[in-house]
């Protein structure tokens, strides 16, 4: 779609990936409520990334603050980019079939998902790929206006499109794709079957375990056979305790092969 508080848990990291001689560099910002991510990029690649962490769930105000902050003390990012991008990876999300989206009723979409306000900003990221929905999702008002005074011109997406996007474009396979996208503290499940969307959603886990019983009863209420189905696991470090137990109930388990390339995808927008 275009358009001084202590909360950091540890310390943050600040990555340069590569030094390539292209100087038109873009800049991706992911907002989630646990901590941030900056990435800069050219048509190479990644360039540099800062990871920051917060103690406790945060809310937009609080957001806001770390992200000036960044802004403040962080040199990678004092730079005129050619582009600027922000990513929300919350759970305040839903997809909906593109032929039965209505606007007037995009708040309808959602509130069985959270509460929302009044002063809430909904949003929608149309006909994703080839998956033929659309995802609505709140998108921080103070955060948006922000980046606009900031840059002007910019645009957001939620970070589940970008993953629907990704996927569509490489699910062609007839038999059922299960893709589970890992992050600390929950996880995006996709199922395509025959190349068509059937389901996503993101669910929280606190072990090994909550990502199996999630996976298993979505893949189970959409009638997968666990003998045929194929299963991608997505995460920065291959967890061999999850792949194992996820084999104990799913004949076809692979870990994702090129975690870097994925996340470009995702995060270069």
């Amino acid at each position: 779609m275009r358009l001084l508080l202590v909360v950091t848990g540890r310390d943050s990291m600040h990555l340069t990936t590569t030094s390539p001689n292209d100087t038109i560099k873009k800049l991706s910002v992911l907002i989630h409520q646990d901590g941030l991510s900056f990435y800069t990029y050219n048509s190479t690649g990644i360039i540099d990334s800062l990871h920051k962490e917060f103690k406790h769930s945060a809310n937009p105000i609080e957001i806001l603050q770390i992200i000036e902050t960044c802004f403040r003390e962080e040199s990678f990012l004092d730079s005129a980019f050619a582009k600027a991008t922000l990513l929300y990876h919350h759970n305040i999300f839903t997809s909906v079939p593109a032929l039965l989206y209505n606007e007037d009723h995009a708040a309808d979409y959602l509130k069985y998902n959270a509460r929302i306000l009044e002063t809430d900003v909904l949003s929608v990221d149309e006909n994703l790929g080839e998956t033929g929905v659309n995802t609505v999702y709140i998108a921080y008002s103070n955060i948006n206006n922000y980046f606009f005074e900031r840059y002007g011109s910019y645009e957001y997406y939620h970070y589940s499109s970008r993953i629907l996007e990704a996927r569509s474009k490489s699910t062609i396979e007839l038999q059922p794709q299960v893709y589970l996208d890992i992050k600390d503290s929950h996880f995006y499940l996709s199922i395509f079957n025959k190349g068509k969307l059937v389901a996503h959603n993101l669910f929280p886990h606190d072990a090994i375990e909550d990502i199996l019983y999630y996976t298993m009863f979505t893949t189970h209420h959409n009638d997968l056979d666990p003998e045929t189905m194929k299963m991608v696991v997505c995460n920065e470090e291959k967890n061999e305790a999850l792949l194992e137990l996820l084999y104990t109930y799913v004949r076809y388990v692979t870990q994702e092969e090129n975690y870097p390339n994925y996340l470009e995808q995702i995060i270069c927008v």
